[in-house]
């Protein structure tokens, strides 16, 4: 089978397997209530995921690694290739997380900040989005700066109500 062949075929059975995904998820709730588990292991789950698929595609890509081979001696071409290729890989990834939230309706910033954001808005999911799709790493620190900021905001949302009862 011809190359020009391949593309559509991916992309036609990709836009089917993903409608039928959506066909068969509920309405009703976001992806983390249906899951009941903690949104930040979803969370990462999902940048996980992103940039798993990422590094398979950049495996597949013809040339890539050959033009690193032959880049190899000479350490600026090399560099610029280098910095080109992550750069890329970022912004897909990235895209790639914006549309997994949209498309699974999930966001976290209902969990850090409860009641003041909506689990649905678009700001919530595209934020969430950008966050999965820069790795797992950068993952990784964002949820422990988080978790850390919904203690402290707890403690102080039950400072203030222990002194509204007291007065």
């Amino acid at each position: 089978m011809k190359r020009s062949f391949v593309t559509p075929l991916v992309g036609v059975f990709g836009f089917c397997f993903a409608e039928s995904l959506r066909a068969a998820q509920p309405v009703a709730q976001p992806v983390a209530q249906q899951l009941n588990m903690n949104p930040f292991l979803n969370l990462l789950a999902l940048a996980l995921i992103i940039e798993r698929l990422i590094e398979i595609v950049l495996i597949l890509i013809p040339g890539i690694e050959e033009k690193k081979i032959k880049l190899y001696d000479d350490i600026l071409k090399y560099a610029v290739l280098q910095l080109t290729i992550q750069r890329c890989t970022l912004v897909v990834g990235m895209a790639l997380g914006v549309f997994f939230c949209m498309f699974f309706r999930f966001g976290i910033l209902d969990e850090v900040f409860p009641g003041q954001a909506q689990p649905d808005h678009w700001l919530n999911l595209v934020v969430t989005g950008l966050i999965a799709g820069s790795g797992s790493e950068p993952v990784h620190q964002i949820i422990q700066t988080l978790l850390s900021l919904r203690e402290k905001l707890s403690a102080s949302y039950r400072a203030q109500k222990l002194r509204g009862r007291s007065e």
